[in-house]
């Protein structure tokens, strides 16, 4: 594997990995780097999580509306099945992530890339260093 890219992604959430595939499919040689897990905050920490436990807590609401018009039927709040639930779900979606970039033929780092220069990042765990000829910094906003 070449040390040499011509674009190199620092961060892979929606916008770092969009960025990466669509210049992978040009043609161009990328590599990314993200030091946790693929989909950036709102699929891992944010946005998806909280749809799926409002969503959830919803349900829960609407069960004891159920019961209280139709019998005794409503269902009990199962809070560790939520829990598990939600994170086989961020599980899922974290993995197509990163199906998505090896199917473009993007190079990942499992790591933390840190600026060197303007044509230099640094992979701090694999105490590497990558030269790229135009870096993006995609860390969210």
């Amino acid at each position: 594997m070449t040390d040499r890219f011509d674009l190199f992604v620092i961060g892979g959430g929606s916008g770092g990995v969009r960025a990466a595939r669509i210049a992978a499919t040009h043609g161009a040689r990328v590599a990314i780097a993200e030091d946790y897990w693929w989909g950036g905050t709102c699929v891992i920490r944010g946005c998806v999580p909280k749809k799926l436990l409002v969503l959830a807590s919803r349900l829960h609401d609407e069960f004891e509306r159920a019961a209280a018009t139709a019998g005794t039927w409503a269902r009990r709040a199962d809070r560790p099945a939520l829990r598990t639930a939600k994170e086989k779900e961020i599980t899922r979606l974290e993995g197509l992530y990163g199906r998505n970039l090896d199917s473009a033929g993007v190079t990942r780092f499992d790591d933390r890339a840190t600026l060197v220069d303007a044509t230099t990042v640094q992979l701090q765990r694999g105490a590497r260093q990558i030269h790229a000829d135009k870096i993006l910094i995609a860390t969210g906003g």
